[in-house]
């Protein structure tokens, strides 16, 4: 079996490293910070990195795609966007325009799963930055649901239409990956680096090696606790990983609990036995949408739904005693070139 580097984030937990076979001390350079109202870790393993003007560079890279994606800075492209009225043309910025057009092309491939829209749905269930600790009634859901569906906005040439005021855009789940995207590509096009690894708040994206390791991640056994075990190591090469999970992040109204990921076709908290889901994709921003919805579709969709579509998915769903571990061939065999 090959060796490779184990780390972890979000979801995933860091595990540290096989150095037995080295004589002398990694020359990883790590950047660390905060991004999009959570953490980032670059790592590059390269000779004679520049970390303070690397990290500076990259900085100044988040920061200007960060004043386009947040929905928190009322100047940002996003909140203008969510600000604008009905019928109204509105430029978009590149990075905007191709978010925007992935997370349509998302809604439409996953059958609603995957809906950019739903925000104002999940706020009100309490899971916002609004919190409001009431449970919504059916007749709330139903005025929200009103303006849920990416039929409610139009990006033709570059330009941005909403057919209706009310329309809210987040594009917390898939705009992490889509700036690990980017700023991978900084750092291998830009930078000329070949060995480097990617994350923000839990979305990795990999490349090359760690010394004569391969970049691994480690999936965090499903517990609510921060202190979890590890279920399973998965190598990452040349790929990225994306985990969405709904054990930590959850309400309870009454002597009923509900699960922070909503169905944007019902409005509702997913009712299922998915806790974990993986996904494993070329690009970040394909992994991250996926995984969101994989885990709205439940384990029995969701697989049917990765099979189709040749994802590398990896399920974890739970059972009377503990967890069912679930993956579809294409990510059984991706899992078994490590082994030989």
């Amino acid at each position: 079996m090959r060796n490779f580097i184990l780390i972890s984030l979000s979801l995933l937990v860091f595990l540290g490293c096989d150095s037995s076979k080295k004589k002398f001390k990694p020359k990883v350079v790590s950047i660390t910070g905060k991004t999009m109202g959570t953490y980032y870790s670059v790592k590059i393993d390269e000779i004679n990195v520049n970390k303070e003007k690397i990290k500076s560079e990259i900085d100044a890279l988040l920061q200007s795609l960060n004043s386009t994606f947040s929905t928190y800075i009322p100047t940002s492209e996003l909140s203008k966007i969510n600000q604008q009225k009905e019928n109204v043309k509105m430029k978009l910025s590149v990075d905007m325009d191709t978010v925007l057009t992935l997370s349509k092309k998302m809604f439409y491939e996953t059958e609603g799963a995957f809906d950019p829209t739903v925000g104002p749905v999940v706020n009100r269930w309490g899971f916002g930055p609004n919190k409001d600790q009431t449970r919504p009634t059916e007749q709330e859901i139903k005025q929200l649901m009103a303006n849920v569906g990416v039929k409610h906005f139009n990006i033709k040439e570059g330009y941005l239409v909403k057919k209706s005021p009310k329309v809210y855009i987040d594009l917390s789940a898939v705009a992490k990956g889509y700036v690990v995207d980017k700023v991978t590509q900084f750092l291998r096009v830009d930078k000329g680096y070949r060995n480097v690894l990617v994350e923000i708040g839990g979305e990795v994206r990999a490349h090359g090696n760690k010394g004569d390791s391969v970049w691994a991640i480690g999936v965090e056994t499903p517990s609510g606790q921060l202190a979890a075990g590890i279920q399973k190591v998965i190598p990452l090469l040349h790929r990225s990983i994306a985990t969405s999970g709904s054990y930590r992040n959850y309400l309870k109204y009454g002597d009923k609990v509900f699960s922070h990921t909503i169905d944007p076709q019902t409005g509702m908290p997913v009712n299922h036995k998915l806790v974990s889901v993986t996904v494993i994709h070329k690009n970040c921003a394909d992994a991250d949408a996926f995984a969101t919805a994989l885990m709205v579709m439940g384990p029995k969709k969701g697989l049917e739904f990765a099979k189709k579509k040749g994802l590398l998915a990896y399920f974890l769903v739970k059972n009377d005693t503990g967890f069912n571990e679930i993956s579809t061939k294409a990510f059984n065999v991706y899992m078994s070139a490590f082994e030989r």
